[in-house]
């Protein structure tokens, strides 16, 4: 009797064990300090901080490392997905949007907006994977969001990668 009372104990013991490591995995993998994008399918965090070069106010490009760039093409065709993503700043979500490529022409509304990845250089229409453009409807980011867009600018001047 006493055998089997310590296998139930240990395997009681290794179930919360189990349990603890997975909720502590996925809690630590949706926050960190600073600028993220999350993907709303899988939880797993698409761009942090580490992967931005600079932010271009006004051109609404990001310039992302060849590792960062390199994810994103690894994900295929589940980087367009209907779930899309959030954008945290400190753990608070700041937009929701989508990936889209510059062949798709839909536009979700604010407060949700589009990453174009590739980026595209308009007139030339030249993609460049190493940024991501946010894009708003006339490039310009939506002027009913003034306390995002200010938390946004206000989080890359201070990170020092912010460029006009």
């Amino acid at each position: 009797m006493k055998a089997s009372t310590y296998v139930g104990a240990l395997l009681l013991v290794l179930a919360l064990v189990s349990v603890a490591w997975y909720f502590g995995r996925n809690a630590s993998q949706t926050y960190k300090e600073g600028f993220q994008t999350v993907s709303l399918e899988d939880n797993e965090i698409l761009i942090s901080d580490s992967d931005i070069q600079s932010y271009n106010w006004t051109s609404q490009e990001i310039a992302i490392t060849d590792s960062a760039s390199q994810r994103l093409l690894e994900r295929g065709d589940s980087l367009y997905s209907l779930k899309g993503f959030v954008i945290k700043i400190h753990g608070e979500e700041i937009y929701c949007g989508v990936f889209r490529m510059a062949i798709h022409s839909a536009i979700p509304p604010t407060p949700q907006i589009s990453i174009m990845f590739p980026s595209m250089l308009f007139p030339s229409e030249t993609e460049n994977y190493g940024a991501l453009r946010m894009f708003y409807p006339f490039f310009e980011p939506p002027s009913d969001q003034p306390e995002s867009n200010a938390k946004l600018s206000q989080h890359f001047e201070e990170a020092g990668k912010m460029i006009y």
